[in-house]
């Protein structure tokens, strides 16, 4: 695994999902390259001060001269407001690779859960892409990902490309506030996971906030699964 390093950045690229979610592409300048894992972070310096905060990879770690991350634009903290107000062009310094909430290299995780609630599924997305794609994983994935509106499924359709391209994915996108017409699952990712089949040799990765983890986690545990194949990333 990389050694974290300092790295000089340049805003590329900014598409705005709506309302809630945004993504931000860097293109790196100083080092050029840069080998991260899918599930790391990266922590940007945000003021002169020094101040930084801590942003998960969502891009396709094949890709090495660049990051992405995906902005939760709630609540408007001092990394959001930062980000916002970048200009096309503009340099930024973050510290990174880090972290080591990533796939673990074992045969006794048999099958891949992933359970990311809001701007939680970053570091997920990372991880269904080099699966899938990089490494032509042949063991059964499933994505949960929990939100509150429909509209805020940003990546709905790429996850939905992704089952249909690969027979070994299964995508279930969970709302909280569903209109009388959602058919998908609905609630929290708690309701899924209570009647769902939980594979028990499956390697278990969350990532969203400190409520969402404890209440999967006592789920998880309450049917049967070795909380030593739970793994997790606390965003607050």
């Amino acid at each position: 695994m990389q050694r974290p390093q300092e790295y000089t950045a340049i805003f590329e690229n900014v598409e705005v999902y709506n309302e809630k979610f945004t993504h931000l592409h860097f293109e790196l300048k100083k080092p050029f390259r840069i080998k991260f894992k899918a599930g790391q972070f990266v922590s940007i310096k945000v003021n002169e001060e020094g101040v930084r905060r801590a942003y998960s990879i969502c891009s396709d770690p094949d890709i090495d001269h660049g990051v992405e991350i995906l902005l939760d634009t709630d609540p408007q903290g001092i990394g959001v407001k930062y980000l916002q107000n970048l200009k096309l062009g503009d340099e930024v310094s973050f510290h990174g690779p880090m972290g080591r909430f990533v796939v673990e290299d074992t045969a006794d995780e048999e099958a891949l859960i992933l359970v990311g609630t809001g701007s939680g599924v970053a570091p997920l997305h990372s991880m269904v892409v080099d699966q899938l794609k990089n490494k032509e994983d042949q063991r059964p994935i499933t994505l949960y990902w929990g939100l509150r509106y429909a509209a805020h499924l940003v990546w709905q359709d790429e996850f939905s490309r992704w089952a249909k391209t690969f027979p070994n994915f299964k995508f279930h996108p969970t709302l909280s506030k569903a209109e009388k017409e959602w058919s998908l699952c609905r609630g929290r990712v708690t309701n899924c996971l209570q009647v769902h089949d939980l594979p028990q040799n499956a390697g278990y990765y969350l990532c969203g906030g400190k409520a969402m983890i404890d209440d999967v986690k006592k789920v998880l545990i309450g049917r049967g699964i070795d909380s030593k194949k739970i793994h997790h990333e606390k965003f607050f």
